[in-house]
Parts: structure tokens; C-alpha cells; sequence
């Protein structure tokens, strides 16, 4: 695992022993930033990371210039491994320890960007994430969400405007209505 672009190009995240987490691949991260990059100007954007495991996303999108980025994490070891990282590659991220479900119902902040990874497993848990999104006011302007999910698991909502495969998992891209 790897940063893709950026000022931290090709560095090499440490292994450590994590069997909670499970990265998005090398292949799948490249081509969701060669989508946003074509959207977005990543030092312009807030991002907000959820389910961040190793923080793989968030550190590429602070190594592509994003300063506005949040990781949403609720394993202590997953929360240290981001932190210890960041540290070493002197970017700034907010983590916030807690389950996803519940950051989302204090949150009043709004994102360009809001990325989740959540466990494959958890099917009930992405239907009401994916509910949460829907009903929430959380994206900017233009803001898009995206969630990554196994790819024999599809995620029906009549919000994806888009989802691209990439092996065994999917990214779904929904856009929501301006007035809420």
C-alpha cells in the first residue's frame, strides 16, 4: 500500500499487524483520484473520511493538497497508525474516534468530499449509512459522496449516479438534492 501522487508520492505505508482493516487496493485508489481529479482541485476541497482503517485515503488526498480533512475512525490502533503516519509525513488530519453512525448525528459540518469504506460485512450498517446520507444535509454544493462496497453486494439508491468495479470492490457515487 502506497501513496499514488502528490508530495508524498510512492511512500510505503509500515505493515503493521491490522487484520480489522482492509485498504482499498492500489489499482481501485488510483482510479477513484483519476476521477475526482477530473472534478475537483484537491488543495480547494474539504474531505471527510469514514470507516478511514489505515487512513490510506486521507493521506492521499493531503498528499495531492488537501488541508480540510477529517478521518472518522473507532479502533484505537487503526486511530494511532493514522496519527503516527500523518506525524511522519507532517500532515495535518482531524481524527475523531468514533463510530460513523453517531459522528454523523452531531455533525453540522458541510464537505466537498465524503468518502466511506465501511466493513463489507455490515450490510445493515451501510443501508443506514447510506439512509443517514440521504436524509442529512453533509455535502457542499456539488459535493459528492462515495462509498466503497463489495462488488457482490450491490447498493441500490435512486441518488448513484454512477458506480465503477474495480475486482472485488465497487465504488458507488451519489449525488443528493441541493434543497434540503
Amino acid at each position: 500500500m502506497r501513496i499514488i501522487s502528490g508530495i508524498h508520492k510512492g511512500f510505503r505505508f509500515p505493515e503493521k499487524n491490522m487484520p480489522h482493516a482492509r485498504p482499498t487496493t492500489d489499482r481501485a485508489k488510483e482510479a477513484l483520484f483519476n476521477i475526482l481529479d477530473q472534478f475537483y482541485y484537491f488543495e480547494d476541497i474539504s474531505v471527510l473520511d469514514l470507516y478511514s482503517g489505515l487512513g490510506s485515503i486521507a493521506l492521499e488526498f493531503a498528499s495531492r493538497g488537501t488541508t480540510e480533512l477529517t478521518a472518522v475512525e473507532v479502533n484505537r490502533k487503526s486511530i494511532h497508525y493514522i496519527s503516527e503516519v500523518a506525524a511522519k509525513l507532517n500532515i495535518k488530519i482531524e481524527i475523531k474516534s468514533s463510530k460513523v453512525l453517531k459522528f454523523l448525528k452531531n455533525q453540522t459540518n458541510k464537505y466537498d468530499i465524503i468518502f466511506a469504506d465501511p466493513p463489507y460485512k455490515e450490510a445493515a450498517e451501510i443501508a443506514e449509512l447510506v439512509e443517514t446520507m440521504t436524509e442529512g444535509d453533509f455535502l457542499n454544493e456539488g459535493g459528492v459522496f462515495i462509498i466503497e462496497h463489495q462488488s457482490m453486494t450491490p447498493i441500490s439508491s435512486p441518488n448513484i449516479y454512477e458506480t465503477r468495479n474495480y475486482g472485488q470492490s465497487t465504488f458507488s457515487f451519489f449525488k443528493f438534492e441541493e434543497s434540503k
